[in-house]
Parts: structure tokens; sequence; C-alpha cells
């Protein structure tokens, strides 16, 4: 009881500095806005001016790049054409310079003499075991 009769006595005190206080702080934001909105061009202004700067700084240097990938794009296919050049390119793996060119043929040769380890045996194949419980499939 005796703290809602203090706050009673207290309450017109409060509501008199509470209100003193939002008006001065009123002020205060008004007069910082009033400046922003004289500084308002000049900000816009300078900031479009870095944008044009930082724009111009990264075309050149994505000019600069686009260079350099050409340069190494170039590098490399130059490198390809050396390695190319010293190779015999479209001969046979285990051929000699002597043997037959892959135009002309001298002497047919047999494909079964030669050995693919891709198509393994070509005599035998794997055939997996039936899955019957009975012998020769035939349950019932």
């Amino acid at each position: 009881m005796g703290l809602a009769i203090i706050a009673f006595y207290t309450f017109p005190h409060i509501q008199e500095r509470y209100k003193s206080w939002k008006v001065a702080r009123n002020q205060r934001d008004g007069a910082a806005f009033g400046k922003k909105t004289d500084e308002l061009p000049q900000l816009s202004a300078n900031m479009e001016l870095a944008r044009q700067k930082m724009q111009e700084a990264y075309e050149k240097s994505r000019a600069v790049a686009q260079v350099k990938e050409e340069e190494e794009k170039e590098r490399k296919r130059q490198k390809v054409l050396k390695l190319l050049e010293n190779k015999n390119v479209g001969t046979r793996l285990g051929s000699t310079p002597d043997d037959e060119t892959p135009g002309t043929s001298a002497k047919p040769r047999s494909l079964k003499t030669e050995y693919n380890p891709l198509t393994g045996d070509s005599s035998r194949g794997y055939r997996p075991p039936k899955r019957s419980c009975c012998k020769k499939g035939g349950c019932g």
C-alpha cells in the first residue's frame, strides 16, 4: 500500500521529466537530421565518384586477366604442338617404324593371335550357378 501511495505522488513529476527529455531528444535529432540533409548531395556525389573509380579499376584488372589467360592458352597450345611434332601420332603401340604403314597392308594378320586383356579368353565364358535348390532346376 505504501508503494502505491509513493507512486501516486511521484507520477506527475516523473511524467513531466519524461516529456521534457522527449522534447530535447526530438530537437537534438532534428538538428542532426537537418545537418545530414545539407550534406546529402555532396555525399551522393562522393559515393558516385568512388563507384566509378572502383568500376574502372575492375575493368582494367579484367582486361589484364584476359590478356594473361590468352597468353597461357597460347603457351599451352605451343607446348602441345611441340610434343606432337616429335611423336608419331596414329601409330600402333609396340610397332616399329619399319612395320607397315596404316594405309598399306603387306600381309593380313589374324585377330585371334593378338591378346586383348579387355575381352579375355573367347573360348571360355563365366556362367553363374543356378539358384535352384533342386538339381537340374526343377522343383515341383
